[in-house]
C-alpha cells in the first residue's frame, strides 16, 4: 500500500507544483529563554510605568482638590464682599439722610428764622450757636465717613474683579488638569492592557520553554531539530483561526451515510492565518490536486494521542519534524480561489481531528482510515454551536 501511495504522490508531484514550506529561522532553547527574560524585563518596566502614572494621577487629583477648595473659598469671599458692599451702601444711605437733616437745619438756622432753637431744644441763643457748630462738625464727619465708605466699596469691587480673574484662571487650570487626568487615565488603561498581554506572553513563553525542556533540548540546541522523536505534551485544544465560522459539520452528508465528511469546514478568506490547534509535532507536509497543500500534526493531549490535519492551505509555514505549539502558524487558508486545489467550491479551511493514529505513517492514510479514526472536532475544540455562528478569538468558551 505504501509503495502504491508513494507512486501516486510522485505522479501528483509531477502534475502539480509541489509546495516547498518556508524554512523557519533556526532558534535555540537559549534564545527562547533570552526572549522570556526580555519579556519579563518589559513587564517590570510596564509595572514601573504604571506606578509612575498612578503617582501622577494621585498628584493631579490632589492639585484638582486644592483648586476646587480655592474656587470654593473665592465663592465664599465674593459672597462676603457682596454682603459688605450691601451693608456699606445701607450705611451710606443712612448717613446721607442724617446729612440732609443736619444741612437742612443749618440752612434754616442761618436764615431769617433765627428762633428755631427749639429744634435742638436749646435753652438760649449761646446754646443754639454751640449746637449749630456741632451740627457743622457732624456734617463734615458724615461726609468723611461717606467718602471712606465709597472708597471701601471701590476697593471691594476691585477685589471682586481680581478674584473673578483668579477664579477664571483657576477654572482654566482645573480644565487643563482634568484633561491631563483623562490622558493619564487612558495611559494607565493602555499600560494595564499591555501588562496583561505581557503577563500572558510570559506564561505562554514559559509553556513553550517547558515543552522543549520536556523533550530534552539543551540551551544551545536548535528547537527545530532537537527531540524530534518525542511528542510534546499538551493539555488543551484551541481554535485554528482567530476569526471564522463553521460551514460544514463532521459526519454523514446524506441520510444514508453514503458520503462522510471526516472533518469540519471553516469559512475563512484566502490568506487567513492558521494556527496549530495544540502542542505537537509536524508529521508531514504534502500537496494534492484534491485537497491542496496539507499539514499533518501529531499531538499528545493529557496522555491521549491525536492527529490534526489542515487542508486547502494556500501556503505552509512549517516543515516535517518541527515541534509546534498553540501559537505556531501552520500556514494560511486557501480554497478553489487559489487555483491549486480542484476539490473545493470556495475559500475555506478543512480540519480533521483523529484519535490513535500516531502509529500510522501519514503516507499510508486512506479515506477509510480517516472515517474510522476521525472524531468530531467539536468534541475537543470549543466552537460556537450551529453553522455560520462566528468567533473573534481562539479561546473564548461558547
Amino acid at each position: 500500500m505504501k509503495k502504491v501511495v508513494g507512486i501516486i504522490l510522485c505522479i501528483l508531484m509531477t502534475l502539480t507544483n509541489f509546495y516547498i514550506p518556508e524554512v523557519v529561522h533556526a532558534e535555540t532553547l537559549g534564545d527562547l529563554k533570552k526572549e522570556l527574560q526580555k519579556t519579563q524585563n518589559d513587564l517590570q518596566s510596564n509595572k514601573n510605568k504604571k506606578a509612575q502614572t498612578q503617582a501622577e494621577i494621585n498628584q493631579t487629583n490632589n492639585e484638582i482638590s486644592v483648586i476646587k477648595n480655592n474656587i470654593a473659598s473665592i465663592y465664599t469671599e465674593l459672597a462676603n464682599l457682596d454682603k459688605e458692599i450691601e451693608n456699606l451702601n445701607k450705611d451710606i444711605k443712612k448717613k446721607e439722610k442724617e446729612l440732609k437733616e443736619i444741612i437742612n437745619f443749618v440752612q434754616i438756622a442761618n436764615g431769617e428764622e433765627a428762633y428755631l432753637e427749639y429744634a435742638f431744644g436749646a435753652q438760649d441763643f449761646t446754646d443754639f450757636i454751640y449746637r449749630v457748630a456741632i451740627a457743622e462738625q457732624l456734617t463734615k464727619y458724615n461726609e468723611k465717613l461717606i467718602d471712606e465708605f465709597n472708597a471701601t466699596i471701590a476697593e471691594n469691587k476691585k477685589k471682586q474683579d481680581e478674584m473673578r480673574d483668579k477664579q477664571a484662571g483657576l477654572a482654566t487650570e482645573q480644565a487643563s488638569l482634568k484633561e491631563k487626568m483623562d490622558k493619564l487615565g487612558e495611559q494607565l488603561v493602555d499600560l494595564e492592557s499591555v501588562g496583561m498581554d505581557l503577563s500572558d506572553s510570559i506564561e505562554y513563553q514559559k509553556e513553550v520553554i517547558a515543552l522543549y525542556e520536556g523533550k530534552g533540548c539543551g540551551d544551545n540546541e536548535d528547537i527545530q531539530t532537537c527531540g524530534r522523536k518525542i511528542l510534546p505534551p499538551g493539555t488543551a485544544f484551541y481554535r485554528p483561526t482567530e476569526h471564522g465560522y463553521i460551514t460544514s459539520e463532521w459526519g454523514p452528508r446524506d441520510l444514508l451515510g453514503r458520503s462522510w465528511h471526516e472533518g469540519i469546514d471553516i469559512g475563512a478568506s484566502v490568506g487567513t492565518t492558521v494556527y496549530a490547534v495544540a502542542n505537537g509535532m509536524v508529521a508531514g507536509v504534502v500537496s494534492y490536486n484534491c485537497g491542496g497543500n496539507m499539514v499533518v500534526v501529531h499531538h499528545n493531549i493529557n496522555g491521549q494521542t491525536y492527529t490534526s490535519v489542515y487542508a486547502h492551505l494556500s501556503g505552509v509555514n512549517v516543515s516535517e519534524g518541527q515541534t509546534v505549539n498553540r501559537n505556531t502558524i501552520i500556514g494560511y487558508s486557501g480554497g478553489s480561489a487559489g487555483g491549486y486545489d480542484l476539490c473545493t467550491t470556495g475559500p475555506h479551511l478543512h480540519v480533521t481531528i483523529a484519535r490513535n493514529l500516531f502509529w500510522v505513517d501519514y503516507y499510508d492514510w486512506t479515506y477509510e482510515l480517516n472515517v474510522k479514526y476521525s472524531i468530531d472536532p467539536r468534541s475537543v475544540i470549543n466552537f460556537p454551536g450551529g453553522l455560520y455562528n462566528d468567533w473573534d478569538d481562539r479561546i473564548t468558551a461558547y
